[in-house]
């Protein structure tokens, strides 16, 4: 797999963007993941895990800032380990934060050629976090891309995400973190 920093350094003649923070790479991102590499494959293209460098509330709110699930190194790993042909790791700014989600999509699909756009039902992008799954779905239209929104995956009763590992690693259920990671338990 190889890392890119900007749109501008993907020179293959095609991409299937999956979009996301991807923290941690829970049960639900790897399914989002698995959908992109694979439509990528039958579209001909390469599939590209766009990615931050660090949390957007870093940024936006630090004192909300939840801590790492796991290192950006590790989720690279995790991306690469689920068949991603590149990883775009943008420098998360507040210069970025301010993007109009509408010129956001635009400059994926220009720069890197995008044939599909991966997304979870619940992404939300842009300026004011103003873009979402609809948005990305209107704008495939008009731009010619397809749009794939991925349902949320499931853990029993709950909507496997971030929040939810955070909250079970706090309660000290790391077996349970670990089987949504997927993360293999040391036995001994």
């Amino acid at each position: 797999m190889k890392i890119i920093y900007d749109e501008i350094s993907f020179l293959e003649e095609a991409s299937v963007a999956a979009l996301g923070m991807f923290d941690g790479v829970h049960i639900g991102h790897q399914e989002l993941i698995r959908n992109a590499v694979i439509l990528a494959r039958s579209l001909n293209a390469r599939s590209v895990v766009c990615t931050f460098d660090r949390h957007p509330l870093t940024v936006l709110r630090p004192e909300r800032a939840p801590k790492p699930i796991l290192t950006l190194q590790q989720n690279l790993l995790k991306f690469e380990r689920l068949g991603a042909d590149y990883a775009l790791v943008k420098p998360f700014t507040k210069e970025f934060a301010d993007t109009e989600p509408e010129d956001y999509i635009k400059q994926l699909v220009e720069k890197m050629r995008v044939k599909a756009i991966v997304v979870g039902e619940n992404y939300t992008f842009g300026a004011g976090g103003k873009g979402d799954a609809a948005l990305i779905r209107k704008m495939a239209g008009e731009l010619g891309f397809r749009a794939l929104v991925v349902a949320p995956v499931m853990d029993g009763s709950v909507v496997a995400s971030s929040t939810y590992v955070r909250a079970l690693q706090a309660a000290g259920e790391t077996a349970h973190v670990h089987r949504l990671l997927d993360i293999p338990t040391k036995r001994g």
